[in-house]
């Protein structure tokens, strides 16, 4: 079992793409309409969610790096500049799609969080610095993106900006508090290197979590979707401009900014990667079923993309910054 959600958890885009490809079959053939998932939605948020923030070690935020100015820097870039290029896309490309120009919004308006701490590791950049990053980015989300969604989304969605404020900060937080004490417990009653053994499987279990909601959500718009193709084309060209955007204007305000590489990617990673399980959570818990299944869409292409700015653009990176 520990092998196959670490599997998962290094091989989530195939994951993803198969998750996918079996929902549009299912769901082809057995409607999912008539099925109350949100029982099942909610269990899948808490295995996304839980796992994630147990992982984090909070606390060790007042002993990672000051650099203030990466820190406020990349927060501006992931969420200000990110949500203008995101409306910007939503009417212009995504127009005449309301639930998919929301779901991308939605990508612009929360940023990432953990994974940030991961992508820098594997892109050798200051992990330290992107600790920090990540937990103010976290805390920052209940608080900022409902502004974002509601200033940027209100005219494709109408929603109570109250409902979703405290719809992220019990996706958030509860999870938070129980992760703390959960890792406090562990490390108790079993000690540091148990803990740092068991660590290996939460990103697992959380990406599990997000198969299920990515399943769900597909098979549920799964006759629409089979029968208008070009949805997949749409919304693969909307992420696409996005990210390459979002790369490109990272890069620049780098080298504005003299960033060495490992603190210039974190700017970069920060700015383009979004959070995978939040925006899923949340699109599951309050938005229609076309939004969730363009959020689904995502996680395969991001990860592909942040692989190939790693390691297809990192050794130029290196050379330009």
């Amino acid at each position: 079992m520990k092998q196959i959600l670490i599997l998962i958890k290094k091989k989530l885009y195939i994951f993803v793409i198969i998750d996918m490809i079996l929902a549009l079959i299912i769901g082809n053939y057995v409607d999912f309409n008539t099925i109350n998932i949100k029982p099942v939605s909610m269990i899948a948020v808490f295995m996304m969610l839980y796992p994630m923030l147990t992982g984090l070690v909070i606390e060790k935020v007042k002993k990672a790096g000051r650099n203030y100015k990466l820190i406020v820097s990349t927060l501006f870039f992931a969420y200000v500049v990110a949500s203008i290029s995101a409306y910007i896309i939503s009417r212009t490309v995504l127009i005449e799609y309301p639930d998919i120009a929301f779901a991308m919004i939605m990508v612009g308006a929360i940023p990432c969080s953990n994974m940030l701490i991961g992508w820098s590791g594997i892109a050798d950049a200051s992990v330290e610095d992107a600790l920090v990053i990540a937990v103010i980015g976290l805390l920052l989300i209940p608080v900022v993106s409902p502004l974002i969604l509601k200033i940027s989304g209100g005219v494709f969605v109408t929603f109570s900006i109250q409902k979703l404020f405290f719809t992220l900060l019990s996706f958030i937080l509860i999870p938070l508090i129980l992760g703390f004490f959960t890792r406090k417990w562990i490390i108790a009653k079993k000690g540091k290197p148990y803990f740092m053994k068991i660590k290996k499987i939460f990103p697992g279990i959380s990406a599990s979590g997000i198969l299920v909601i990515v399943f769900f959500s597909v098979a549920k718009v799964a006759r629409e979707v089979i029968s208008k193709p070009e949805i997949f084309l749409i919304i693969l060209v909307g992420l696409m401009i996005y990210y390459i955007f979002q790369t490109l204007i990272s890069i620049l305000a780098s080298k504005v900014l003299k960033f060495k590489y490992e603190h210039a990617m974190i700017l970069i990673l920060g700015a383009t990667a979004s959070s995978q399980a939040i925006s899923l959570s949340v699109a599951a818990s309050m938005f229609s079923d076309m939004t969730v299944f363009a959020l689904s869409f995502k996680p395969a292409i991001q990860v592909l993309y942040i692989m190939f700015l790693i390691y297809g653009m990192g050794p130029r990176l290196k050379k330009i910054l």
